[in-house]
């Protein structure tokens, strides 16, 4: 609920920040740009530096290396963004700027593509307009690669994040794509050292809708289910298994994540690899349920739960006027955020982009805490530990202080009272003692006269 609540907050999509240093007036106006969807994102910071215009301008071979400048330009076109990119980091850049055949506004879900081998770069990449990448190719050309970097355009990029106390992650999953699986395999350690931080999760699966309140006589589709109000993609063509058989796979993902977050990634793992065939994916999920102690009882009863009667809104089994709770909220979440593509992953409501990793995705979230828990030092540059304010250590010091003399004083009175109870109690038992070592003595010295 949480998430869904940010979401209608946070509709716009919230962009970085791209600005011209120098020369300041070559482009006096905001730079729009999407991020690639391969490359490590540094979330949360800044990247600064100079700009060369790459040679070959289409970037699809060995570039020149870099005297010194850290961006570089480069035209689309004749090969793959991650070929482009790969070329550029080879030859020391720290960002590459690819620009458009056209001026086409930049679409907040547009992103360079992974051709399969975005694993091997390590830096980002952005895409602009053609407008403003010929702006900054047509002052670029008037310097060579060597020249000094003191003549060379300079720019500032900034990696916005939505800072919060409360962490929002929605996970954009396909219940057929072994993409998915990995991905919730990955970040399984980061959710567990994520327990204790204040942190909320949505699931929201690659499901569609193609009900239609105008057509009373529209046919029951073999996808879907309730109507048409929620289906998936036939998963084997012409074979047994149905888009049915996946939604009601995506119910029983949804309530166990619900009932039991920790229970649901070895759940994932193990249903990736031994439900292979969709028209078992009931069977089997209930072998994997049974394996890792999971009561199947309290799943079906959530499933059972979510759907509801449209008109007397009770509990139905009777799917031709029921909606379905659980769906209707990932249909929402899907249409308020845009997600098109899946997987994915939303970080308070900004849409991933960069290397999909388990390791990503924790960077970007520990990058989006306010205060940077300890669990993300290794993670947040310039990290700072926790520290006590100066005011606080006063009083912590002050408070040492009084319990230590009344500790002191209260030992000093405990020993006084020990010392005057010793000589109470031990003084006249010494002076009887004595009085009677007297006697005997005495009465000794008298019997030794007697014998005289």
């Amino acid at each position: 609920m949480y998430n869904i609540l940010l979401l209608v907050c946070i509709i716009t999509i919230i962009q970085s920040k791209l600005k011209v240093i120098r020369p300041s007036n070559l482009i006096n106006e905001h730079i729009d740009y999407s991020i690639a969807n391969f490359g490590i994102i540094p979330f949360g910071h800044r990247l600064m530096g100079t700009v060369d215009m790459a040679y070959p301008s289409n970037g699809c071979s060995d570039l020149l290396p870099t005297y010194g400048a850290h961006f570089i330009l480069i035209e689309r076109g004749d090969c793959t963004f991650v070929t482009k990119v790969r070329n550029a980091e080879n030859a020391g850049y720290k960002l590459a700027i690819i620009g458009n055949y056209n001026d086409d506004p930049i679409q907040s879900d547009f992103a360079m593509a992974d051709d399969g081998h975005g694993y091997q770069v390590t830096i980002p990449s952005i895409f602009i307009k053609k407008k403003h990448f010929t702006q900054l190719q047509d002052k670029a050309n008037n310097y060579k690669v060597e020249d000094s970097n003191d003549e060379k355009i300079m720019m500032l990029l900034k990696f916005d994040v939505v800072k919060s106390d409360v962490i929002s992650v929605i996970f954009g999953l396909n219940v057929q794509d072994r993409e998915s699986y990995r991905i919730v395999d990955e970040f399984e350690p980061f959710y567990n050292k994520l327990e204790s931080q204040n942190m909320n999760y949505t699931l929201v699966y690659s499901i569609m809708s193609f009900h239609s309140s105008y057509d009373s006589s529209q046919q029951q589709n073999s996808d879907c289910i309730c109507q048409n109000r929620y289906c998936a993609f036939d998963p084997d063509g012409p074979a047994i298994g149905t888009g049915r058989d996946v939604v009601y796979e995506v119910l029983r993902q949804t309530c166990l994540f619900q009932k039991y977050p920790k229970k649901w990634f070895g759940y994932m793992d193990q249903f990736n690899f031994k439900c292979s065939r969709p028209q078992a994916y009931s069977a089997c999920s209930q072998q994997v349920l049974d394996m890792l102690e999971i009561p199947k009882n309290e799943i079906q009863q959530c499933v059972d739960a979510s759907f509801i009667d449209q008109y007397t809104q009770q509990q139905t089994k009777n799917e031709t006027n029921a909606i379905n709770t659980l769906l209707e909220q990932q249909l929402y979440i899907q249409q308020v955020a845009g997600m098109n593509g899946f997987p994915s992953v939303l970080v308070n409501s900004l849409a991933y982009r960069g290397q999909f990793s388990g390791s990503g995705i924790f960077g970007e979230i520990c990058n989006s805490f306010l205060t940077t828990p300890v669990e993300c030092s290794a993670f947040v540059d310039e990290y700072q530990p926790p520290v006590l304010e100066q005011s606080n250590i006063l009083y912590i010091i002050i408070i040492t202080a009084f319990v230590i003399f009344f500790l002191l004083l209260g030992f000093c009175v405990f020993r006084k009272f020990i010392e005057r109870d010793s000589k109470m109690v031990t003084q006249p038992q010494v002076n009887e003692m004595v009085s009677q070592y007297i006697k005997f003595y005495e009465g000794k010295d008298k019997q030794k006269e007697g014998t005289i």
